[in-house]
């Protein structure tokens, strides 16, 4: 018996539910997992589980290093793959973590180039909720600043800057008079981000604030994208989200003098006692892609 190994054990244990389902994971037996969380429980000299025919219950003790080994292990997992990265081919997980504005259209294309060039990496990327702090179990987190934030635990970084304006297909352009005015402007169906459905008020560059109406209320950016691509009205993004289109014909600029203020993308991840080898690799990839196109 171990600590690793019987700690592994407890957790594969909480995370299935039951014995027989962990001893499964683990291509052992149940009898065999039951000793080592007896040998865990009698090292601790407490009661992780409570154990019945039909179900297992962590105690308080249990739900407390349950959710400290958990972090633990992955730490040990992660230092194992950090020691091994930084004299040989970089591999393991990476996590990341982005809201969808960002994850789903823009950073999923650097990511496929990333591991073309370290294809023994395993990413995970993490969809967060928009305005959500950072996460520990997170390599990295991608996501506009955040105000305010000041946590010794994290390591903040600018990746590159962004301003939201507005884009329309050549086929509802083609359908309208031209849109050369604000007034103009507001008139038109405006396919709109969040849930606020019907109407949203945005500021934008030397101090105005317009309100903007329309039919179709989305929080997914791909829906708002295939939207203006089919002609439902005009979007405002920033290009990097919609920069295929762009290149493809399919959704063109207008009144592009027209922007919201510029914005400001971060980088969050946690200050270690050592230098995470991946992240490391993964800003200067990001900083040196989104510099080449601002």
């Amino acid at each position: 018996m171990d600590w690793i190994t019987c700690t592994k054990t407890y957790i594969t244990v909480v995370e299935q539910g039951t014995l027989a389902k962990a001893a499964s994971v683990l291509n052992t037996t149940s009898s065999a997992l039951s000793k080592r969380l007896a040998w865990l429980e009698q090292q601790l000299n407490v009661q992780l589980l409570k154990r019945t025919t039909r179900s297992l219950t962590m105690t308080d003790a249990g739900q407390l290093f349950y959710a400290r080994s958990r972090h633990l292990l992955q730490g040990w997992q992660d230092l194992i793959s950090e020691t091994h990265s930084a004299y040989s081919e970089v591999s393991g997980i990476f996590r990341i973590g982005a809201p969808l504005s960002i994850g789903n259209r823009f950073l999923v294309a650097y990511i496929a180039e990333f591991m073309q060039r370290y294809p023994k990496l395993r990413v995970e990327l993490h969809t967060i909720t928009s305005g959500a702090l950072p996460d520990l179990n997170l390599d990295i987190f991608i996501c506009r600043e955040i105000n305010d934030f000041n946590s010794s635990s994290y390591i903040a970084k600018k990746l590159y800057y962004f301003q939201p304006s507005f884009y329309a297909s050549p086929s509802y352009l083609e359908q309208h008079d031209p849109i050369e005015t604000i007034e103009q402007l507001i008139t038109h169906n405006i396919l709109l981000f969040g849930n606020q459905s019907g109407e949203q008020i945005h500021d934008f560059e030397n101090g105005q604030r317009l309100k903007l109406r329309g039919n179709f209320t989305s929080s997914n950016p791909e829906a708002l994208v295939g939207a203006a691509v089919a002609g439902m009205g005009i979007i405002l993004v920033g290009q990097n989200n919609v920069r295929r289109e762009l290149d493809k014909g399919l959704l063109v600029p207008v009144m592009p003098t027209l922007k919201k203020p510029r914005q400001t993308a971060y980088a969050y991840y946690p200050k270690l006692d050592f230098n995470h080898t991946t992240t490391q690799l993964f800003l200067a990839f990001m900083q040196e892609k989104t510099a080449a196109e601002q």
